[in-house]
């Protein structure tokens, strides 16, 4: 077995790469300080790839600064740089947000948008408020134009961002998923989000085992839902979108899933999939200062060529057992903001059933324990004045007071 780094390339390769890097930050409307121009260094000088026969294997020239190429069904990692690197994720991040909300929401439910889910950075869909959507479309509407809108959307049909981003990470930790922390369904910049090329992977690996997933995926254009109309009887129309990963778009030869991200600190992102010859091979690049197209085509074709001649250079590691979830509808919400989560959702149901009980048992014990109490209190002081009373036809000159007279003395 032996590693091929190509070490003496890397100066001239980083300084071009910073310096395209800042260039599209200014191009795209951004800062010359934003963050990806300058990133932490690598940890690694560059990427690796082995054989086992001792042949040289060139690998493919990427201007990223972390990539990864994994067989998706063995779990060999065939080649790639720094692929274990934490760094902002972009819209990549919202394949874990369809990974973990496939199967916690019903995809035929109907959810009503509100102003809030609108009100998104970035790149949007066009949601209306007011307007019923399926679940289905904001899945669409999410994944294709990777519509923030939509994903804000699917926050608050599960019952809110809090909730959804502590489903998806606890769907990382069950993968494996270990730099990978989630702060919103999005994938826009904030701080402490995180995720990996490594990461990446693993979860569009466990991404392909989902039949809906898969044809969300490998869809090219669709049919999106418009505003609905005031008039009950006018016939809603449509728009259609197109998806933004490239490689299904142009119909590139085997690619069956991707979602590319761009934000002025993650820099360009890509996690896709592609399958020829029987053999599923997913590439996941973070910070890319080129075309992801580009950039991931060459990974692809490079893999699928030396593929016999590779010999694995990590692993992916299998998940843990899957959670048994039930879909539930989408969420609604009244005019205060009020959800009926607890009504439409076993998990939250089953988690505030008992404590009202044992709330409603506790009130009824306290109840009864505070009528005895009271009731011995009133049975002792009935007894004490019984004692104080004097017997009938007593003379009372004959008592002695002393006991209740404080003020006489012996």
């Amino acid at each position: 077995m032996s590693s091929f780094m190509g070490v003496e390339r890397v100066p001239k390769l980083v300084g071009r790469m910073a310096a395209t890097a800042l260039c599209c930050g200014v191009v795209l409307g951004g800062t010359a300080e934003v963050s990806f121009a300058a990133p932490p260094p690598s940890p690694t000088a560059s990427a690796t790839a082995a054989v086992a026969d001792g042949t040289s294997v060139p690998l493919p020239n990427m201007r990223t600064w972390t990539w990864v190429v994994a067989d998706a069904e063995t779990g060999a990692v065939l080649a790639g740089r720094d692929w274990r690197w934490p760094l902002p994720p972009a819209s990549t991040m919202k394949t874990l947000t369809a990974l973990t909300l496939v199967d916690r929401l019903r995809l035929d439910s109907q959810y009503r948008v509100s102003k809030a889910d609108t009100e998104a950075e970035g790149s949007r869909v066009g949601i209306k408020a007011g307007s019923q959507y399926q679940v289905s479309d904001l899945f669409n509407g999410m994944l294709m134009p990777s519509g923030n809108d939509a994903a804000n959307a699917l926050a608050s049909a599960y019952g809110g961002m809090e909730r959804t981003t502590e489903a998806m990470n606890a769907e990382a930790q069950r993968l494996g998923a270990e730099q990978t922390v989630a702060k919103n369904t999005s994938g826009l910049d904030e701080p402490g989000q995180m995720s990996s090329a490594y990461d990446l992977a693993l979860i569009m690996r466990e991404s392909l085992k989902s039949p809906e997933l898969r044809r969300m995926y490998l869809q090219h254009d669709v049919q999106f839902p418009a505003e609905e109309p005031t008039d009950p009887n006018e016939e809603r129309k449509t728009i259609k979108i197109w998806t933004e990963n490239r490689l299904v778009l142009n119909y590139h030869d085997g690619a069956i899933a991707g979602k590319t991200g761009f934000t002025s600190q993650a820099g360009r992102t890509f996690v896709g999939a592609m399958e020829r010859d029987g053999r599923t091979l997913i590439v996941a690049v973070m910070r890319s200062a080129e075309s992801t197209e580009r950039a991931v085509t060459r990974v692809f074709d490079w893999t699928f060529a030396n593929y016999d001649k590779l010999e694995p250079v990590d692993q992916l590691v299998d998940p843990g057992p899957k959670p048994e979830v039930a879909a539930q509808p989408a969420v609604t919400y009244d005019e205060g903001g009020v959800s009926n989560l607890a009504e439409i959702s076993p998990e939250v149901a089953a988690a505030s059933g008992p404590r009202s009980m044992s709330l409603l048992l506790a009130f009824i014990l306290a109840a009864i324990a505070g009528v005895i109490i009271w009731r011995r209190r009133v049975v002792a002081a009935a007894n004490q004045r019984r004692r104080s009373r004097p017997a009938r036809g007593a003379d009372s000159s004959n008592l002695d007071l002393r006991d209740h007279d404080k003020s006489t003395t012996a």
